[in-house]
């Protein structure tokens, strides 16, 4: 048995491109099985079997699978097996475009909910109540187009100098995302449009509504809102809020004091309003600044 694994993001881009050679190395290393291991699924191709198949026996079929999708590969009847490897490398290319286009909700690991609970407890101010008690914490899997389009965004803005740390690529900043989620979640982001988290899970941040249930389109500007205080974005949503922690190109920074609704400066990228209750808001007017990382339920 032979393995392969590869981690982070541009997992679906990754996968579709490296299948044929990965299927190819352990066809030609004599493996008689191979199996294909990503973050969150498993991937299991017995080739010998395949390859195998001869006109005497009868049809077979061998799958792959992930949740409910399954592509399969038919060894045929006709005197040699119609399977050959480019066609199981085709099928799964295709599957891996599919799959990407889906997106999901995994439980964090031990680690990841360590660092978003850290996160969230140390910028909780007390003030405002209670530390409330976190139901679970989900690992969120944007479609493949989310991912790039904040991947170019940050190549776009560029390196950004950061006080104390260097330069970093779009400036990113993890932030907190607060919102309301109207479904009853079980890990697979509803379809209705009138769940705004879900919606921001299918298809990433939008501005297209903003204010359309508050009437409110920003103090500070036209874009989409986010703080560096979980208790701030814990206050929107009511009673069906959630917290969407979001890795923000934030670019360069203009800092005002004082609401406004003007333009974002030319040579900024990003609005952050200092407030005098100690507490700030950064407002980003490009949905492509944003990528949403954790759910946070409560």
């Amino acid at each position: 048995m032979a393995r392969w694994s590869w981690f982070g993001k541009g997992r679906w881009q990754a996968y579709s491109e490296a299948t044929s050679r990965i299927l190819e190395d352990a066809h030609q290393e004599g493996h008689s099985s191979v199996r294909i291991s990503l973050k969150h699924d498993d991937y299991n191709v017995d080739l010998q079997t395949m390859q195998q198949a001869s006109a005497t026996q009868p049809s077979k079929s061998r799958s792959v699978r992930r949740e409910d999708t399954e592509v399969s590969s038919q060894a045929s009847t006709s005197g040699r097996s119609s399977f050959t490897l480019s066609n199981l490398t085709r099928s799964l290319s295709e599957a891996s475009l599919d799959w990407a286009q889906r997106p999901c909700c995994t439980v964090a690991s031990g680690d990841e909910k360590l660092s978003v609970q850290r996160q969230f407890s140390d910028k909780w101010d007390k003030n405002t109540g209670p530390l409330p008690n976190i139901g679970q914490i989900y690992k969120i899997h944007v479609i493949a187009s989310v991912e790039e389009r904040f991947r170019r965004c940050c190549e776009e803005i560029g390196d950004v100098p950061v006080f104390g740390h260097g330069e970093s690529p779009g400036n990113q900043q993890r932030r907190f995302h607060g919102t309301r989620q109207t479904c009853n979640f079980n890990g697979h982001p509803c379809d209705s449009g009138d769940c705004p988290a879900c919606s921001i899970l299918h298809t990433g941040f939008s501005v297209d509504f903003i204010g359309s249930t508050s009437g409110n389109r920003g103090y500070y500007g036209a874009g989409i809102y986010l703080t560096s205080w979980s208790s701030t974005a814990r206050g929107y949503g009511g009673s069906e809020n959630v917290i969407i922690v979001t890795q923000v190109a934030a670019g360069m920074v203009e800092v005002v004091r004082q609401r406004t609704t003007a333009a974002i400066p030319e040579g900024c990228h990003s609005r952050v309003a200092n407030k005098s209750s100690g507490k700030d808001e950064l407002m980003v007017p490009l949905p492509a600044q944003c990528l949403p990382l954790f759910l946070i339920i409560f």
